[in-house]
């Protein structure tokens, strides 16, 4: 295929790591130090997150023919 081997838009844990940071974020106030960061990081990434990952493995198909349709530029995943 005629695109970069590692573009974004089709690299799934890219998107995991995104919806994991929004998750993060959701927390207010923001963490007070480093400790607290990474326990709601493993909180959220041990959370339940099948619905997610689920649409994402469903969308692989539109993504590759997103990505193909811009010769491996950007798309709007």
């Amino acid at each position: 295929m005629l695109w970069p081997a590692n573009s974004p838009d089709l690299n799934p844990i890219e998107h995991m790591w995104d919806e994991l940071c929004r998750q993060v974020q959701q927390h207010h106030p923001p963490p007070a130090n480093l400790g607290q960061l990474l326990q709601w990081l493993q909180q959220e990434w041990n959370g339940d997150p099948r619905a997610f990952i689920c649409n994402l493995i469903h969308s692989m198909r539109q993504r590759c023919v997103e990505c193909l349709a811009h010769n491996g530029g950007h798309t709007r995943y």
